[in-house]
């Protein structure tokens, strides 16, 4: 059962200057989202000139030296259009042949799967056949660009999460890993001045890279990550160097290259620690042996591990619906106690990151069954963990489905101060789309007390959320859904006037990404609220019916998904609840 769905995928790791640990903290990330989540993970290392990657695992250098990789698939695919050849190369139907499984016992995760893709087979002739391929030539004459897209998409379809170790400096294959390649990059850079910079303009390259150039996908998120910091000696140079430099990332921020929610502790949320000890070979630090599971680096690398997998099981932890507006399909027989299974499973495991996620997911399926207390247990337990963690958006979006289950369960008083605390710690960290749901749920919840103008000025604050945001934003369809479901109990005008706005941002998306939620949005409240989708309404928003109308059908998702093929996606603003009481 995949926790993560094609869009969310592929994580590259990237640095401008060498020596800053980056192959060392891909393989302990895959490691723990392995060992520790129980997911199914391809590492690749796509570091061609300087192939490494092979040696964390164990891999013997007989088996590099007969396995094939990266440069041979291309090389295969390259002959193959030179030749005119009518059909794709072999090599490219076996590419998962190539995958290696580490099985062995001193390097294999106990849970989960982690399997590598070498950069090539590393023979005598590697560096002569490396020599001889040229990345310009292979996009200009032989649809490299097309062989990419191949590569991803059976590398997707084969995994949960697939890693990329990439190419440091300024290179044709920097480019390819950072822009069309990832939907991540973890952006690794050493304390100094150089390496900073250069990593600034690798993100502001990543920012500025035209849709095309990603395939029409969105535009990679980016976490910055300090490495190499000293603990002891020196420190009090590296906290001079975070003061100096506080400002450049705070520029950074604004000028969309990060995000604040990911970085909620500024420069300083993701720093790996210099750790001498480690440096001396190349080496997974895993429980058992002369690890100490509280090495500072241990724990650095378990803090990345988490920040990458909230955000790759984000949908196991939705942007929470607005409160009791649309009812729900009724839930699958088996869902819940398929999450009870994997939350067992979790705990098993010791992943109390993923028990949390799994527990909040389960909350709301309980919530969709009409079982609100056993619901409300569930979640609180997904509350304390968040907490402890520091996972702050998740705490927010598990307040917030507390907040409806306790009003659901007719617990009024109670359900608006969790709504209240959740909508305040989203507005803490900036989780824009969060806001909203907490004010739509909070609007819904005071106008069924009556107290209609207060419910009414709760949903202009979610106005304000979307005036302060560019509309080729993907978060703005779900922002407006949600101030959408909010309007119709309070004032059904204006949620037909927000219907319109949302039509007419189908003709003009921005990307393909937004153009899918946009019409996924549409569906669905069309299905629920068809007396917002009058004529009148369609008109405001589109004019003329003709080709620009949104093709809502088409916006469900690639039933060639893996992603919990057997579970529909969770909305990620209005929760569709059996037997949902209007307030």
């Amino acid at each position: 059962m995949s926790f993560t769905e094609p869009s969310r995928r592929v994580v590259t790791f990237y640095s401008y200057k060498g020596g800053v640990g980056r192959t060392m903290a891909l393989a302990n990330v895959a490691y723990r989202l392995a060992n520790t989540h129980g997911l199914n993970v391809i590492a690749v290392d796509w570091d061609l000139e300087a192939p490494g990657l092979h040696r964390f695992f164990g891999i013997s250098p007989e088996t590099v030296a007969s396995s094939n990789g990266i440069l041979d698939y291309f090389v295969a695919w390259r002959d193959a259009v030179t030749r005119n050849a009518p059909e794709p190369p072999a090599e490219v139907e076996r590419v998962l042949d190539w995958l290696l499984p580490i099985t062995d016992e001193q390097h294999a995760p106990k849970f989960g799967s982690l399997r590598l893709l070498l950069a090539g087979r590393l023979d005598r002739t590697y560096s002569e056949r490396l020599a001889a391929f040229h990345w310009h030539d292979f996009y200009a004459r032989t649809a490299g660009a097309a062989a990419v897209e191949t590569l991803r998409e059976k590398l997707v379809h084969e995994a949960d999460v697939v890693l990329i170790d990439s190419r440091t400096g300024l290179t044709d294959i920097g480019g390819i890993c950072t822009v069309q390649l990832p939907d991540a990059v973890v952006l690794l850079t050493a304390a100094n001045l150089q390496s900073f910079e250069g990593t600034e303009s690798v993100a502001r390259a990543i920012a500025r890279a035209p849709e095309k150039e990603r395939t029409g996908r969105e535009r990679p998120r980016v976490w910055l990550t300090v490495s190499r910091v000293p603990l002891v000696e020196e420190s009090y140079l590296a906290e001079r160097w975070f003061a100096d430099n506080s400002k450049s990332f705070e520029r950074g921020l604004h000028d969309g290259l990060w995000l604040k929610e990911d970085h909620p502790d500024g420069i300083r949320t993701h720093v790996l620690p210099h750790r001498t000890r480690w440096g001396f070979e190349e080496v997974v630090l895993r429980e058992g042996g002369v690890v100490d599971q509280k090495d500072p680096l241990v724990l650095a690398y378990e803090q990345l591990t988490g920040t990458l997998l909230r955000w790759l099981r984000k949908e196991a932890v939705p942007n929470p619906s607005t409160l009791g507006a649309v009812p729900a399909a009724a839930p699958r027989p088996n869902s819940i106690a398929e999450l009870q299974a994997e939350a067992a499973a979790a705990e098993r495991r010791g992943d109390t990151l993923g028990l949390a996620m799994t527990l909040h997911e389960l909350a709301r399926e309980l919530g969709n069954a009409n079982k609100y207390e056993e619901g409300i247990r569930r979640v609180e337990q997904a509350i304390g963990i968040f907490l402890s963690r520091g996972a702050h958006p998740e705490h927010a979006r598990a307040l917030i489905r507390l907040g409806q289950l306790l009003v659901f369960a007719g617990h009024q008083d109670e359900g608006e101060e969790a709504l209240a605390k959740g909508l305040a710690i989203a507005r803490q960290v900036d989780e824009k789309v969060t806001e909203a749901a907490a004010l739509a749920s909070l609007a819904i919840a005071r106008f069924g007390r009556g107290a209609e103008q207060d419910a009414a000025s709760l949903v202009d604050q979610i106005g304000v959320i979307v005036s302060g945001m560019d509309s080729s934003d993907s978060r703005v369809a779900y922002i407006l859904r949600n101030s959408i479901v909010a309007s119709y109990f309070v004032d059904k005008d204006h949620a037909a006037k927000l219907v319109g706005q949302l039509i007419a941002s189908a003709r003009n998306p921005g990307t393909a990404e937004a153009a899918k939620i946009i019409a996924g949005e549409l569906k669905e409240l069309e299905d629920f609220l068809p007396s917002l989708f009058g004529e009148s309404a369609l008109r405001t928003g589109m004019g003329e019916s003709g080709p620009n109308q949104p093709r809502i059908k088409e916006s469900d998702q690639d039933a060639s998904s893996r992603s919990r093929p057997a579970r529909r996606r969770p909305s990620s603003s209005v929760t569709k609840r059996s037997g949902s009481r209007s307030k």
